[in-house]
């Protein structure tokens, strides 16, 4: 931990579980022991730093939260006892939903393992219902799309699968908004619209808290002040 700080790291995300992707016997249950996660939670929090955990099982999920993580990447295998933690931890949940949609997608068209397609299969069907009853149980969401698994640039395909699981349109954007910055304790900079933050803006053709796959076709995006995005064109780099 401390070498990863002394990179230039400010959040660290460990691996408590075996992942969708990786080949490893394991499957997607815990692997790691208790003290290892501590070491790592309580070395990373004494420099400020946030932790996050990518956890698929169970197991490996309420480990992770009795450490003292910050937040859960996927929590495929959740349930009403995880879930309960997350509460008790105050700890946030990211489930990355579009991911294994990804993974699917990817390896029925042969660009993963056979492997990969069967555990992709099952994450798919299990995640969905348990981050519903995640959502029903109150447990804190956080916006987030793994990609680097799904493709860039449609990552806001992750709003509808979330308004899918139970959110309403309203709370799947503050989730990517608000939410999101809290977790990352980036909301004096971003996470609204307020005198004195970046000024980083999209905006949609149509209202998303009506459809909220209107998020899918950005029309308008101001990075700190500057326009690139113009009523769905480029706009020239640098301004001139």
């Amino acid at each position: 931990m401390r070498l990863q700080i002394s990179q230039g790291a400010d959040c660290i995300k460990f691996t408590a579980t075996g992942g969708v992707l990786s080949n490893i016997a394991g499957g997607l249950g815990r692997q790691m022991f208790d003290d290892e996660m501590k070491a790592i939670v309580d070395t990373a929090h004494l420099f400020g730093r946030k932790v996050a955990a990518h956890a698929h099982g169970n197991d490996g999920i309420a480990a992770a939260l009795r450490a003292g993580v910050d937040s859960i990447e996927h929590a495929t295998y959740t349930n009403a006892e995880t879930n309960a933690l997350f509460k008790s931890t105050d700890a946030w949940l990211v489930p990355t939903m579009v991911a294994p949609h990804a993974a699917v997608a990817q390896a029925r068209a042969g660009a993963r393992s056979q492997a990969t397609l069967v555990k992709a299969e099952e994450t798919v069907l299990a995640h969905n219902d348990n981050i519903a009853k995640a959502i029903k149980d109150g447990v804190r969401i956080a916006f987030g799309t793994d990609t680097g698994v799904s493709d860039h640039g449609k990552n806001a395909r992750e709003f509808a699968l979330l308004v899918k699981a139970g959110m309403t349109p309203a709370a799947a954007i503050r989730a990517a908004t608000v939410d999101a910055a809290t977790l990352l304790d980036r909301a004096r900079q971003i996470g609204w619209l307020e005198p004195g933050k970046q000024a980083d803006i999209i905006a949609v053709a149509t209202n998303p808290l009506d459809d909220v796959t209107a998020l899918e076709h950005v029309r308008f995006v101001m990075r700190q002040g500057v326009v690139h995005l113009l009523d769905g064109a480029r706009q020239p780099f640098p301004p001139r």
